[in-house]
């Protein structure tokens, strides 16, 4: 393993009930229908989400990895970091990876971690979503299986993938100013305030369109600022069912965290970095969640880049 500064932080460990007594408010003012319940999580091995582990309990983790500003002005192709590193860092046997990340170079755009090792078992189905320059559109890959590298900044959770208690949320029909997202993000700031918690686990966006973004190749001028960034990300309007994987973090106690950050992927081959649902009218959100009960953060920069 590449040698890695490390910080591992205790996060606050609310109890799912409590979660749900948090988020419901929020959601509840963004949302015309919303449920919110404690079940045994689904095999998330099966149709739609196609994960290679069933669940979101054991050593649960958020870990954060790297960071934008390692793409900035010119990208740092020297941050390259593996899925085995992780495991490593967490100490975990068994490990599963899911949430979003940019890939490693030949590849170009936006990655879908979905990856459990133990012992010498491995699966990998990670995911990449790129730009087809020949349609102009965007387009969903797998992964090699022995590829199990990633670039400059990662938002994964962490677990040993068991069956265990999990959040169901559904929400239906968008009728304030907040996406699903952002309301469980702000709800959880607004409750903890400087306590750090983080939730991860796996999102599936059932009806309506979403906006996301996609990275091209590498940009070979400088990217010094908001507009030379949207000049250079690729937007598309794209529609469900769409399956997103990443993490929510309350707080940022000085680690340059990034606070939410969840990548799509589907069947019928389109995904991206979700930015905001654009059909609130028909829009279904149902996640499955989980609370984590460390951080880790990973090739923290000297500065500080903040960006959701």
């Amino acid at each position: 393993m590449n040698e890695l500064h490390v910080k591992k932080i205790k996060l606050i460990v609310p109890s799912l009930n409590e979660i749900n007594e948090v988020i419901l408010p929020e959601l509840s003012k963004n949302f015309k229908r919303v449920s919110i319940e404690i079940v045994q999580c689904p095999d998330l091995t099966q149709s739609p989400f196609f994960l290679v582990s069933e669940g979101l309990s054991g050593n649960e983790n958020i870990i954060d990895v790297g960071s934008p500003s390692y793409l900035f002005p010119i990208v740092n192709k020297d941050k390259v970091y593996k899925f085995e590193d992780l495991q490593q860092i967490t100490g975990s046997d068994q490990i599963f990876i899911i949430g979003a990340s940019g890939s490693a170079w030949p590849y170009h755009g936006e990655l879908a971690a979905n990856f459990f090792k133990s012992g010498n078992n491995v699966k990998n189905d990670t995911r990449i979503v790129k730009i087809n320059h020949e349609k102009q559109n965007c387009i969903t890959e797998k992964l090699p299986i022995n590829e199990t590298r990633f670039a400059f900044l990662a938002n994964y959770y962490s677990s040993n993938g068991l069956k265990g208690e999990v959040l169901r949320i559904e929400c239906e029909k968008r009728i304030g100013p907040l996406d699903f997202l952002t309301s469980i993000r702000q709800a959880l700031t607004k409750f903890y305030g400087n306590k750090l918690v983080g939730l991860g686990g796996v999102i599936l966006i059932e009806t309506g369109k979403v906006k996301v973004h996609v990275m091209p190749e590498f940009s070979k001028t400088p990217i010094n600022s908001e507009d030379d960034l949207n000049k250079w990300l690729k937007f598309f309007e794209i529609p469900t069912p769409l399956v997103g994987l990443g993490y929510f973090v309350s707080h940022d106690p000085g680690l340059d965290l990034r606070l939410q950050h969840f990548h799509l992927y589907s069947e019928h081959g389109v995904g991206g970095h979700y930015r905001c649902d654009t059909e609130p009218a028909t829009i279904k959100y149902t996640a499955y969640l989980n609370v984590a009960n460390n951080l880790y953060r990973v090739d923290q920069p000297d500065g500080n880049y903040s960006s959701n």
